[in-house]
């Protein structure tokens, strides 16, 4: 999952946020406890385009 988030980061497409999005409702919250899954989440958000929601999942990973 890390390397699929990673891979998005790299595209930066709207294709790849959508793909983003939709694998990061499906997977348990509890992944979230991963830094290294939640950095990866949060890097594709951020890269693309989507910040509102990646700053509103890092304030809730806390």
């Amino acid at each position: 999952m890390i390397l699929l988030f990673n891979s998005c980061a790299q595209l930066k497409t709207k294709e790849a946020l959508d793909l983003v999005k939709k694998i990061s409702k499906l997977i348990p919250k509890s992944f979230y406890s991963n830094p290294h899954l939640l950095t990866s989440l949060l890097d594709a958000l951020m890269k693309c385009g989507d910040v509102a929601h990646a700053e509103a999942l890092f304030y809730s990973s806390k």
